[in-house]
């Protein structure tokens, strides 16, 4: 059991259907785990051709007031927000608002400067723009501030040459692509979007923005001692990744009211893993789930055919990008064994995917913040286990 719980006992909740019965034992096992691996509150989801065959929660809230985890607990997604904001550009996309050949700058004119004329649409959704860090001095928590972000990377200069190389977008993704999408869709901000066209109608328990009145059913973070960001920065201060963070306050500890209100597209979005495998799970089966469309099986081919592969210039570790997403890419992003797989892992251990091949939907999303989905970790034991009870 994680020492921060004490001598408080997790309570599991929810349900498995017998054929899932391992999904349940795992995430069962993720809160006995002697050490800080283990999992202080959870939320786990798969959803197989439509059906939500598992749906578990469990653990605290939060620690100090005694808060077990309920059925509409938030909890912070971190990375696994790109996955609301790639899923948007598609639909873009698909309504002929956006055109992944041309340039960005066609839509968006100030973002031409310093030699970004050769940015394509698409090089915002596969991790190729070569933006992955904005080469002006920003203050600190200046990444919470939606105009002065737009601002700085209308200034920016491209890292590399635009499409030579992919680096993750790491905390650029949202204000690049939130930014495009409020030039072509009648200047809506990326919560305003996310909610009219992708929650609302898909009954989606996820936010940007995430109004004050919700937060009282948000979980507290908690984050292990030597992986938090402010650690990575410090190890090495001079890396892709640390520039990327320049902005971003290293001491954040996602409880504060300025993340939580914020609209960083790339990781500030509140939700659960019903959500997220509500999400993937209409991508997982053409696009339509509970008779809401949101993409032609057409447009959902680009989520799953690879555009971008090899180390990534930031990360610093093998990758595959497809059209808006991270794909399968073992060890780094166990997805199961179809190299069609798409999804997204977020720093805090929360993981989102689809297979398609198999009409399958994972989400997983944690509050006790610790790197990674690899072995010894929570999300890869469910993996492993959902993908086996197939």
């Amino acid at each position: 059991m994680n020492p921060l719980l004490g001598s408080l006992n997790p309570p599991i909740q929810g349900h498995a259907d017998p054929s899932f019965r391992a999904v349940a034992e795992a995430f069962s096992k993720s809160f006995e785990i002697n050490g800080f691996d283990a999992e202080v509150g959870a939320t786990c989801a798969v959803m197989v051709d439509g059906e939500m065959v598992v749906d578990l929660w469990g653990g605290y809230a939060d620690i100090a007031s005694e808060t077990p985890w309920q059925d509409d607990t938030l909890v912070c997604c971190w990375s696994v927000s790109k996955s609301l904001v790639a899923t948007l550009g598609l639909m873009l996309v698909e309504r002929g608002a956006l055109d992944l050949d041309r340039p960005v700058a066609e839509y968006w004119p100030e973002f031409a400067q310093r030699g970004k004329q050769t940015v394509l649409v698409r090089h915002l959704l596969d991790h190729r723009a070569g933006l992955s860090y904005v080469d002006s001095e920003l203050q600190r928590g200046d990444h919470y501030d939606w105009e002065v972000m737009v601002r700085a990377l209308e200034n920016t200069a491209p890292n590399w040459p635009p499409g030579s190389r992919h680096g993750y977008l790491n905390m650029t993704m949202g204000y690049l692509l939130g930014e495009l999408f409020s030039r072509v869709n009648g200047g809506r901000r990326l919560a305003q979007f996310v909610r009219e066209d992708l929650a609302v109608p898909l009954g989606l328990d996820w936010h940007f923005a995430l109004p004050e009145a919700l937060w009282s059913r948000i979980a507290t973070v908690y984050r292990k001692e030597g992986e938090t960001v402010a650690d990575a920065v410090a190890a090495a201060p001079d890396s892709l990744f640390a520039k990327s963070m320049q902005g971003f306050d290293p001491n954040e500890d996602y409880n504060s009211t300025a993340w939580r209100g914020a609209q960083v597209g790339s990781g500030s979005s509140h939700g659960n893993a019903r959500a997220m495998a509500r999400l993937f799970g209409c991508l997982a089966r053409g696009g339509d789930l509970d008779g809401v469309r949101l993409l032609s099986e057409e447009t959902l081919h680009l989520a799953q055919t690879e555009a971008a592969v090899g180390e990534d210039a930031l990360l610093g570790m093998p990758m595959r990008y497809s059209t808006g997403f991270e794909m399968a890419c073992p060890p780094a992003l166990p997805m199961g064994p179809s190299d069609s797989a798409f999804g997204y892992v977020g720093a805090g251990g929360a993981f989102a995917f689809a297979d398609p091949t198999r009409k399958f939907a994972f989400g997983y999303s944690p509050n006790f913040m610790h790197m990674g989905v690899g072995p010894g970790r929570a999300g890869l034991a469910l993996v492993e286990a959902a993908i086996g009870s197939l």
